[in-house]
């Protein structure tokens, strides 16, 4: 009877299949993302906007990214020499999403700090504000903290006139943009899939009472 049961299942679940694998793959596409375009990292620089108000701009070879949320803390103790800038790595590239228009940004960039010793480790946890599990070492002291800029945010610019008092980067930061997949062409092709299964569900119905038939002569054996 378990045996039986199983089988009709199986063929409930073969009939739509078309369509099911159909979802699938929309559903995939229209969840995923598509690479647009590349920088390269180069710079930071702060511009004014308004009295005592001022924001980071990220300096790359092709545009010029203004900051509205996500390294501020970062680069202020970068620029002011809190941490030593030579000591900054980049551990994953950049990833960037663009909205509609391709204006403005979304992403992260995750760093590492190779620190000398534990006095050195302590330091960069206390003005980063980071927690030890974001840090590794070896026997004698040394290691590495992690550090995620996540949540960056902001606009698009063309290239303006890079200041000669710019803070440059030892190690550039490459960044990779995508855009968001619109809604796929493939949902065009529902109502020819929902044909399939309906026309196929006749011979998978078929089918399985083909299997049944064998399979209770079986039993009577």
């Amino acid at each position: 009877m378990d045996n039986v049961l199983l089988l009709v299942l199986t063929v409930l679940a073969l009939s739509g299949c078309a369509t099911k694998n159909l979802k699938n793959d929309i559903k995939h596409h229209e969840n995923g993302r598509t690479l647009y375009n590349n920088d390269v990292i180069t710079a930071a620089t702060i511009t004014e906007s308004g009295k005592e108000n001022y924001s980071w701009v990220f300096i790359g070879n092709n545009f010029d990214y203004a900051l509205t949320s996500g390294a501020s803390d970062f680069l202020r103790t970068l620029v002011s020499g809190k941490i030593d800038k030579a000591r900054v790595r980049v551990s994953e590239d950049g990833t960037f999403t663009l909205n509609k228009e391709k204006n403005q940004f979304s992403g992260e960039v995750t760093l590492k700090y190779s620190y000398r010793d534990q006095a050195e480790k302590m330091l960069i946890l206390n003005i980063l504000k980071l927690s030890e599990w974001y840090c590794t070492g070896n026997n004698k002291g040394a290691g590495e903290c992690e550090i995620k800029l996540s949540g960056l945010q902001g606009t698009i610019h063309q290239k303006a006139h890079v200041p000669a008092d710019v803070f440059r980067f030892d190690h550039p930061i490459k960044v990779k943009f995508y855009t968001r997949n619109t809604l796929s062409a493939k949902r065009l092709l529902y109502p020819a899939a929902v044909a399939t299964d309906v026309v196929l569900a006749p011979l998978y119905l078929l089918g399985g009472v083909a299997v049944l038939s064998v399979y209770g002569i079986i039993l009577l054996h």
